[in-house]
């Protein structure tokens, strides 16, 4: 029990309590915008964007253009005029350049093994095309998940990689070449025992989640995630939800050598479920890749209040352009709920 005479109240004048600081969360959500040619389309401000959550129009407070040549600004939050934050300001991965990663579905049949050697000489142009920054890994699936090369900023050890990738041969001897390393979550049994480009994806998609940033996979193929009718196979959800988590956005170059065929739904699909593009090669893969060098080169981020977006997780949230002569809009989904698989007919 206390005896002594009560503490005396804190000395807090009314200016005191109007000088604190207050700050407003924002939340970020990740867009690219191309133009008809794929060229990305920079210089955007807040009002080019129309944003819906769930129907009704939200405000854009900022937005920010993200490339390897320009560090990221640091995560959004709105201080008072002339007050900095007392804590360091994170750098985001992109400030040491993008990481991405080729994934190579190998195959004799001839339409597909002479879209994979059609698109070699443009593989190297569209290296050529990354920021000297960037690092890339090089995976492949053939009987089943091998990784070609950790990530690297060496160009010709990752065009010899993907020479590698396009036959069927043994598993190559990788050592770890970082931070960031693909191959310090890469579980090696379980890449052995994939038995599909589905649950291949899903592997290297869960081998990515620990590493910061965005995430770019270019998925050098002929098929994934549906078959001759659109339905989704075995795995491609899960899939999905592994590259959700890892925030990989997926651009698909289809390399059959065809001007359409039955299992290009599933292409398509997972491309537009990642805010990717899906091209084809066949007629004019330098086209192709020139189209992919561009959507990839940067991206925006678009901040919102949190308090505006706090119900997003349950609604559709769709961004265009106001004037959408302009260009297109690529955006990953919130949530898979969110996202439309193209070419399905079956719920997964």
């Amino acid at each position: 029990m206390r005896t002594g005479p009560p503490d005396d109240p804190p000395d807090e004048s009314p200016r005191d309590a109007f000088d604190e600081s207050i700050t407003v969360a924002l939340e970020t959500l990740q867009v690219r915008v191309i133009d008809n040619a794929g060229r990305p389309i920079r210089g955007l401000k807040p009002e080019d964007f129309r944003v819906l959550v769930r129907g009704q129009e939200v405000p854009v407070v900022a937005v920010d253009w993200i490339s390897s040549a320009a560090p990221a600004p640091p995560p959004a939050e709105l201080l008072p005029e002339g007050e900095e934050s007392e804590t360091e300001l994170p750098v985001l991965p992109n400030a040491q350049g993008k990481l991405v990663v080729f994934f190579v579905q190998a195959d004799l049949n001839p339409t597909r093994i002479s879209g994979q050697m059609r698109l070699r000489p443009y593989t190297r142009e569209l290296l050529a095309t990354l920021h000297p920054s960037d690092r890339i890994a090089v995976v492949s699936f053939d009987s089943h998940l091998k990784l070609r090369l950790d990530f690297t900023d060496d160009r010709e050890a990752v065009h010899d990689a993907i020479d590698r990738a396009m036959i069927f041969n043994p598993q190559d001897e990788v050592a770890p070449d970082g931070p960031p390393s693909l191959m310090s979550g890469f579980d090696l049994d379980e890449a052995r025992r994939a038995s599909s480009p589905e649950r291949a994806m899903e592997l290297v998609a869960q081998a990515l989640t620990e590493l910061p940033g965005e995430k770019t996979l270019l998925y050098l193929g002929w098929s994934w995630g549906a078959d001759r009718f659109g339905h989704l196979r075995a795995g491609a959800w899960s899939a999905l939800q592994a590259l959700m988590a890892a925030r990989v956005t997926v651009f698909t170059l289809d390399v059959t050598s065809a001007d359409e065929h039955d299992l290009e739904s599933g292409l398509q699909g997972i491309a537009a479920a990642t805010g990717g593009t899906y091209v084809r090669t066949f007629r004019q893969p330098g086209v192709a890749t020139d189209r992919i060098a561009g959507a990839i080169s940067g991206w925006y981020e678009l901040s919102f209040d949190r308090s505006v977006l706090e119900d997003v997780q349950r609604g559709r949230v769709e961004i265009e352009l106001r004037d959408r002569r302009r260009g297109e809009v690529l955006v990953r989904p919130v949530s898979l709920s969110n996202s439309a698989w193209l070419g399905s007919s079956t719920k997964p």
